[in-house]
């Protein structure tokens, strides 16, 4: 981009249409990575006939599936022309919505040098849909380009005293696959007790944060916004979306672990047993190993190990104490304050607490009766010796 467009060269860069900023909203797409909408600034300058869309854009997670969850992903801010943006919208049928922002001029100028920059460093940053998400990029870069102003706020929504996790969950509730997926890597970093400006993740979130926030006294949002391109994904569910989620389909499968309690097919513990083992070792590896971010723990990790695999030969010994492990697990979900995972995941664990309480009865119903001991021969000799002592004992007495 033309830096001289912010030279000395007589044009009055006070005036308050010199540079305008807005931001822009694009819906929700069908992907994981956009079902809860993307957030970018718009930057016109009519003098210099520039209009670019600053946005913060990840490589292809398409293409690379597996460094996405190694960690390895990269990030950056790119300029993007309005035209060539919108037209990916159309491709995408994903609709945008325009909001001007009442931001002074200079803040507008100083917000234009800050991202000219970063997006000449390229994609040089590490994937981060925590600390560098759409909507969290949009306001730390307001904030860079306003300071020493500060945006004023005078109280933040109620909606905010909920955790990342329940924000994040109600902006993707009309994608529930998408959303099952997301509770399913996304650990416990989403349900820290952190301050409620940085909650502000998805775009939502943040256009309801810059409608209340002010600077010298002004909304920096005070407009309806203007539809700039019209969503032609379908908005609600069809009937097969609607019947088959993850938590109807789970519920199959807990339906399937009951009919195996009389059944007793090895092939359908077999199948169980696999799927655990393989989720077991995911997570395991998102935990232990994996750089992406907020997977330092996962409580799936109890209830989806290896570990019954290990020692799958003697589950008939502690497999009623697994159930015991699992109940804990479903409990301590359900009453939690907050939401720790999708609840489809209650249904599958419930399914494998009717699996291993069956594995667990039929190793006891199995088990042979215990019989008394015998007495010994040399117990029967001591007995009998006693008997003929006091015998004697009687005799000497005259009894």
């Amino acid at each position: 981009m033309d830096t001289n467009a912010f030279g000395n060269d007589g044009i009055d860069r006070g005036d308050p249409n010199f540079v305008t900023a807005s931001l822009l909203v694009m819906s929700p797409g069908e992907e994981l990575y956009s079902c809860a909408g993307h957030a970018c600034i718009r930057l016109e300058c009519p003098t210099f006939g520039l209009d670019y869309c600053f946005s913060y854009e990840s490589e292809g997670v398409k293409d690379k599936v597996l460094t996405f969850f190694l960690g390895k992903l990269k990030m950056g801010m790119f300029a993007v022309p309005i035209d060539e943006y919108l037209k990916l919208a159309e491709e995408e049928g994903r609709g945008v919505m325009q909001y001007r922002m009442n931001l002074p001029p200079d803040v507008k100028q100083r917000l234009w040098k800050i991202l000219d920059e970063r997006a000449a460093q390229g994609a040089n940053l590490p994937y981060d849909y925590v600390k560098r998400g759409c909507g969290r990029s949009v306001r730390v870069v307001l904030q860079d380009a306003l300071s020493p102003l500060q945006m004023e706020m005078p109280s933040m929504p109620e909606v905010y005293s909920k955790t990342r996790r329940e924000l994040w969950d109600a902006a993707v509730l009309h994608h529930p696959w998408n959303r099952f997926f997301l509770h399913s890597f996304c650990g416990t970093e989403h349900d820290w007790n952190v301050s409620d400006i940085e909650k502000i993740v998805v775009p939502n979130d943040l256009f309801r944060f810059l409608k209340l926030a002010k600077v010298n006294g002004k909304p920096i949002i005070d407009s309806e916004g203007v539809e700039l391109v019209t969503p032609k994904n379908a908005t609600e569910m069809s009937p097969l979306q609607r019947f088959f989620t993850p938590f109807s389909a789970l519920c199959i499968v807990f339906a399937l672990a009951v009919v195996n309690w009389f059944v007793k097919s090895s092939w359908i513990d077999w199948a169980f047993l696999a799927f655990q083992s393989f989720a077991g070792m995911f997570f395991t590896y998102l935990v232990a190993f994996s750089s992406l971010p907020a997977t330092d723990w996962n409580w799936l990790i109890i209830p989806f190990n290896i570990l019954p695999l290990v020692f799958w030969k003697w589950r008939h010994k502690w497999a009623l104490w697994f159930v015991g492990v699992l109940v804990l697990w479903e409990i301590g979900m359900i009453a939690a304050p907050h939401r720790l995972t999708d609840p489809a995941y209650l249904v599958l664990v419930a399914a494998y607490i009717v699996m291993f309480a069956r594995i667990g009865w039929q190793g006891m119903a199995c088990r042979p009766a215990i019989a008394a001991k015998p007495v010994t021969r040399d117990c029967a000799d001591i007995f009998n010796k006693l008997c003929r002592a006091n015998e004697a004992v009687r005799k000497g007495l005259g009894c």
